[in-house]
């Protein structure tokens, strides 16, 4: 019985380090994000825990030297947040590349 074959390649971005920093799943959360006005409606978006929605932003940020999100805690009435300009263009990075890559 023959089979078909598709190609499939991910897209990372790392830092001077070769740390991984950015890939498919982190810009998913970060359109969510921009989406929804908050980490933890889009977490629960995703279907991801909040936890480790709040872990892969961080060490991003920690891999990056600087923030892509930016956090407004907000109590009882519940908080929100928003992409860096720098998350934005970082998101913006990814999916041209990928487009590319695409139509390539």
């Amino acid at each position: 019985m023959p089979v078909t074959l598709y190609p499939k390649i991910k897209l990372w971005f790392v830092n001077e380090n070769n740390e991984a920093v950015l890939g498919e799943g982190l810009v998913n959360l970060l359109g969510a994000i921009e989406k929804h006005g908050s980490i933890l409606v889009a977490s629960k978006n995703l279907e991801m825990s909040y936890r480790y929605a709040l872990h892969r932003i961080s060490l991003a940020e920690k891999r990056l030297g600087f923030k892509i999100v930016k956090r407004n805690r907000g109590g009882v009435a519940g908080g929100s947040s928003e992409l860096t300009v720098e998350g934005k263009r970082l998101i913006e990075m990814y999916l041209k590349i990928e487009e590319k890559w695409k139509n390539s």
